[in-house]
């Protein structure tokens, strides 16, 4: 009997001890594989802790890590020691920290990857416009705009004297992007961002008028912070047609849909709206989709596990909006939408970057940045995970006229494809 406890002891220590270093594996694979809980620290040009002296050696410590983790380069056919002996020269030359983060930028953007990145503040006005057909446009401005002579629907033609799509050309070096209509859009939002200037001029049009309105570009913690805003809302339309614009994939989205789509789920039509999201967390892209898929799928992201419908899962139409800026996760879950074939996608090509692992990195002079890790990868359906825009099944894209008159050109493209089917 002694023998039999002693036996069953032992195998217990073993099952804990197992257990123990399984956990203690998941911890250290999230924390060094994954690290998202990494605290980062980010610096304004004016407190950057790098003197001049060790700018080449960060660099070749960037660089180094580059060759050693980013997943892509091979695929995006980048010359490394081309790219290297390029920007070693230039950052041998540089005199400044402004000159240095410059150069940093335009090194991890030539990376090509939209969540390629070096964690490196901005000044700002807390705000960014809107990208139609090329031209740049107030939409709604902030208190902080408003304050400073900024109108809706205000024309950007200029900054700093330089006419909005030279000023694009010449800001794209510095922004990561994986297409390169992702890169122009990206840019043109940051029209009111700097890393080096704390004030632009602008130079707008207003009716008929050509008005130089001067701005000062502060530092983030200017801006007071705001209430969160709902990560998705709905409405409804036409008295059949349910809508719900989900904003971002990060918590509470999943709480906040799941509340919209009972409202909705019984309604022949509805329309997903992901054109102003961003990404977030794929795993609540997945769980979204669980609602609007009618059988099991491999997730994209995550092949190996299962996209299971609900018992409640959506019966009718559906519909999805998307356009440049949906990216990262968001880009995912259209991703995961248009391969189940129940969705029908209208809009514009998405950003062209699901992920691909991205890792965070610190230098011993305390820049953080950020790579992906994962190697190149299709979809379940053979769709490149990253470097082309997922295309709608309908291209539609917001025209300026509409725009000026509140017209949601996509929007209005999606219902009048319902009339059109009824």
């Amino acid at each position: 009997m002694n023998r039999y406890i002693k036996t069953t002891l032992k195998v217990l220590a073993c099952l804990i001890l197992l257990a123990i270093l399984g956990i203690g594996g998941l911890v250290v694979y999230a924390k060094y594989f994954y690290n998202q809980d990494i605290d980062i620290t980010q610096y304004y040009a004016d407190e950057l802790p790098i003197k001049q002296e060790a700018f080449e050696k960060e660099f070749e410590e960037i660089h180094q890590t580059t060759l050693e983790n980013y997943s892509l380069y091979a695929s995006k056919r980048l010359n490394m020691d081309s790219l290297h002996h390029a920007f070693q020269q230039r950052v041998s030359q540089a005199d400044n920290p402004v000159a240095f983060g410059n150069l940093l930028k335009e090194y991890v953007a030539a990376l090509h990857a939209g969540h390629a990145s070096v964690y490196l503040k901005d000044y700002t006005a807390d705000y960014a416009p809107s990208y139609i057909e090329g031209r740049v446009f107030i939409d709604r401005p902030n208190e902080y705009l408003t304050a400073n002579g900024f109108a809706d629907k205000d024309e950007i033609i200029a900054i700093n004297g330089v006419l909005v799509p030279q000023w694009i050309t010449d800001n794209e070096k510095y922004t990561p992007a994986s297409t390169e209509e992702c890169r122009r859009l990206m840019t043109a939002r940051k029209a009111f961002r700097s890393w080096s200037d704390t004030a632009a001029v602008y130079r707008i049009v207003r009716e008929q008028d050509t008005l130089d309105l001067k701005l000062a570009l502060k530092k983030e913690t200017f801006f007071p912070k705001e209430e969160p805003t709902p990560k998705a809302t709905w409405k409804v339309l036409q008295d059949s047609i349910g809508y719900i614009n989900i904003r971002s994939m990060m918590n509470p989205v999943t709480d906040e849909f799941e509340k919209a789509y009972r409202q909705l789920k019984a309604l022949p039509y509805l329309i997903i709206d992901v054109r102003n999201n961003g990404g977030g967390n794929s795993g609540n892209g997945k769980k979204l989709c669980e609602y609007l898929v009618r059988k099991p799928q491999p997730h994209c992201v995550s092949p190996d596990t299962e996209i299971t419908p609900r018992t409640d899962a959506y019966q009718g139409k559906l519909f999805l909006l998307t356009s440049t800026y949906t990216f990262s996760a968001a880009e995912s879950f259209a991703l995961d939408l248009k391969e189940s074939g129940n969705a029908t996608l209208i809009g514009e090509p998405t950003g062209g970057d699901t992920g691909n692992r991205p890792q965070t990195f610190e230098t011993s002079g305390g820049i953080f940045f950020r790579l992906p890790t994962r190697e190149p990868s299709f979809s379940p359906q053979g769709f490149p995970m990253e470097g082309k825009g997922i295309p709608p099944h309908y291209e539609a894209h917001q025209t300026v006229s509409d725009f000026m008159q509140n017209r949601d050109t996509v929007l209005e493209a999606a219902l009048q494809l319902i009339a059109n089917n009824e």
